[in-house]
């Protein structure tokens, strides 16, 4: 009613299905009875009031009324208020441009709802071990997703950047389905698709494959996809991203799964400054960071307690950088030696001792790697406190 009645030189007032003032740019005709209305609902045609034809009638004024269609019904009427000569050329153009914008709200109201049901289909599915199957069921349904599809979890980390966007008076609703909709299209999934935000940090995409191939086969594009996405959320100033895929999984009832291992990558490269932020099991250099963590405490317990002696000797720290430089560089020791800017005479002299200290046969690979696993862990651990 502010919008048209703003661009209108007349005063215009809504009636609802009951003759009912509802809207009016005269605010004390609102919840007033205007009976002329009934007589528009029941012709379903616009009427023409003249000042001889309002004089006897409470709360009528000269204009025209003009019935409000929506959904191939009659749901109220619009008067606009006036000289009928002058006001009659405006009544179809303010009654259909009304019915547009009914329209409008109504698709944006279904479009949030169908919103907030994905959502909340997505956290149950995801952050519940056990779910109902039968509720599952109605879900894809009302939804029409299928749960028979084979899918994996996308996670898309974004921090704090939809709260920075409240403060920063942005809507928030609006900016949600533009960042759903750019990872939709850079990881290039339209059909069967779930595609939303858990919460404020994470979107979850839900991607559907074929077979273990396909997925295979989405694997091999995902981080340059999510190069693309990162690029498409900084033109909405989101600009601190982590990205993590999830194994396949067969139904949509174990997708908790494929979700809980790309939050742990997430984590994992968050902790371990992984960079680029992009982790799958597919990146050989995220499973070469991961793997000292994979060994159990009791077998390290055993080859700590075999090594202590180097643990304990004054030079560790710096043992220990050289013999992992040592090894990233395929135990090149030239290599190595420039990197650490020392002389390689040195580099042989520090490895000589490790050598002595602990019995590893510097020049053997399957014995070097078993410290190098054991060494990596503990150098981590020991920047991270």
């Amino acid at each position: 009613m502010k919008a048209v009645s703003k661009i209108l030189p007349f005063h215009i007032s809504l009636s609802d299905e009951e003759g009912y003032i509802i809207g009016s740019s005269i605010p004390e005709r609102i919840g007033k009875l205007h009976a002329p209305s009934k007589e528009v609902l029941e012709k379903d045609s616009y009427l023409i009031f003249n000042e001889e034809k309002v004089k006897n009638l409470p709360n009528v004024l000269p204009g025209v009324a003009v019935p409000i269609n929506f959904d191939s019904s009659t749901v109220g009427v619009l008067g606009i208020i006036g000289p009928p000569e002058q006001v009659e050329p405006y009544a179809q153009l303010i009654s259909k441009y009304i019915e547009m914008r009914w329209q409008e709200m109504v698709d944006e109201q279904l479009e949030e709802l169908n919103n907030k049901t994905l959502e909340t289909f997505a956290q149950y599915i995801l952050l519940n071990n056990k779910t109902d199957h039968l509720r599952v069921e109605q879900y894809c349904k009302m939804l029409n997703i299928s749960s028979a599809t084979k899918r994996f979890c996308i996670v898309v980390d974004i921090g704090d950047s939809l709260i920075n966007t409240v403060q920063n008076k942005t809507p928030i609703e609006q900016l949600k389905k533009r960042l759903a909709g750019c990872t939709q299209k850079a990881f290039n999934s339209n059909q069967n698709v779930i595609c939303t935000f858990l919460n404020t940090e994470k979107l979850v995409l839900l991607k559907p494959v074929q077979s273990e191939d396909d997925y295979m086969a989405a694997l091999e594009q995902f981080e340059t996809q999510s190069q693309h996405l990162t690029d498409m959320f900084k033109t909405y100033q989101v600009n601190h991203i982590f990205i993590a895929a999830g194994n396949m999984r067969d139904t949509i009832n174990q997708m908790n799964e494929s979700y809980h291992e790309a939050e742990s990558l997430i984590k994992f490269g968050r902790q371990h400054n992984i960079s680029p932020q992009v982790y799958s099991l597919h990146n050989w250099d995220v499973l070469k960071e991961m793997l000292p963590y994979q060994i159990n405490n009791h077998f390290r317990e055993k080859i700590m307690f075999r090594i202590h002696s180097l643990f304990d000797d004054d030079d560790f720290p710096e043992l220990m950088r050289n013999f992992l430089v040592y090894c990233d560089n395929q135990m090149n020791i030239s290599q190595s030696a420039k990197e650490l800017y020392i002389h390689r005479n040195t580099l042989n002299y520090r490895l000589k001792k490790i050598e002595r200290i602990t019995s590893v046969n510097i020049k053997d690979f399957e014995q070097c790697i078993i410290l190098y696993l054991v060494l990596k862990k503990y150098d981590k651990s020991f920047s991270l406190n």
